[in-house]
């Protein structure tokens, strides 16, 4: 008898793990991107200016008689640069769908020029003199923004669409140069508007998620304007610069609260 059902449990026995070899391994649960998080980020920027220089002749008209600034083709002081920085944020999944809030703050370095040689059209008839030149340049130096999120989870994969504002911190300057009198200016501000685009987050651990970005900013614009360099000239020389452009950044997330599934 006792053989027998020794027997019998070690048939049993064997029984159970051969139908153990033959499950499936149990699923893990899904991953969940709910939790704070912290991270850096480095990428490339522009700066898109379709500002237009502006002139103010003495009797006060706006790009009146004598004026030659509104004359000048191609004033626009676009570049470009490299921005890197630190961002945090915190998640909520409901479902698929991922819901946060994100603030980032970046260094910038977007710079744009133009050098134009005349000669320029002189408001009212005739040519400026021929070795006249308009100049200008813009720099963002910083930029932070503070935004949502909102996007769809298949598991370690996370699409999203983000928005929200910005602010930073531009510095413009310009001049137009004659043979005996230049009209130069420079001015400096912190600038507020918005920011919109979209990305992509990968889980590359249950800590860890690697994220490319491609938003658009818009801080609206700033002026400058300046009088001669010789009083009795009477003429005032400015430009409109926009704050605005792409940005295209990869980022490196660490997620609080260990592996991300089932919390």
């Amino acid at each position: 008898m006792r053989k027998s059902l020794l027997a019998g449990a070690a048939l049993g026995a064997l029984i159970m793990s051969a139908m153990a070899a033959d499950m499936p391994p149990a699923a893990l649960p899904a991953f969940s991107w709910t939790g704070y998080y912290v991270g850096a980020n480095i990428g490339w920027g522009s700066v898109d200016d379709d500002g237009a220089p502006f002139c103010v002749n003495p009797a006060g008209v706006l790009d009146g008689p004598g004026c030659v600034t509104n004359n000048v083709p191609g004033a626009q002081t676009n570049g470009d640069g490299i921005v890197f920085g630190g961002q945090a944020g915190y998640n909520w999944q409901a479902g698929n769908w991922v819901f946060g809030v994100e603030t980032d703050i970046q260094n910038a370095d977007l710079n744009g020029s133009v050098n134009i040689t005349g000669p320029f059209r002189i408001v009212g008839g005739g040519p400026s003199a021929s070795v006249s030149n308009f100049t200008a340049d813009e720099k963002v130096s910083w930029f932070g923004t503070l935004r949502g999120r909102a996007g769809v989870a298949w598991d370690r994969s996370l699409f999203y669409a983000t928005a929200g504002v910005a602010y930073g911190g531009a510095t413009v300057d310009q001049n137009t140069i004659f043979p005996s009198v230049a009209y130069p200016s420079t001015a400096s501000a912190t600038k507020t508007g918005w920011i919109a685009g979209g990305g992509w987050e990968f889980a590359l651990t249950g800590n860890w998620s690697g994220k490319v970005e491609g938003p658009y900013y818009d801080l609206g614009s700033i002026s400058t304007s300046g009088g001669p360099t010789v009083p009795a000239f009477g003429y005032v020389g400015g430009k409109n610069f926009d704050v605005q452009g792409e940005i295209v950044r990869v980022g490196l997330n660490w997620r609080f609260g260990g592996p991300g599934y089932g919390y």
